[in-house]
């Protein structure tokens, strides 16, 4: 499946996904946006953290190098 692809199923501007990396970063701040839903709701904080864990992970790899 292409970028293009995925992007139009997962209702994504296609100029918004040109590359692995910006579907992390999409990923990211999807993650952000629900985390601060969940903490709004008062969400079970286990929950939270683990989210929070997943967002942390992706983020840091979005921003590492290769080495």
């Amino acid at each position: 499946m292409t970028l293009d692809q995925i992007a139009r199923k997962y209702g994504i501007n296609t100029n918004s996904l040109n590359s692995k990396d910006d579907a992390l970063k999409i990923g990211v701040k999807s993650i952000q946006e629900l985390v601060k839903g969940m903490e709004q709701r008062k969400a079970d904080k286990d929950f939270i953290v683990a989210v929070k864990k997943l967002g942390e992970f992706l983020y840091e790899v979005s921003q590492s190098t290769i080495g």
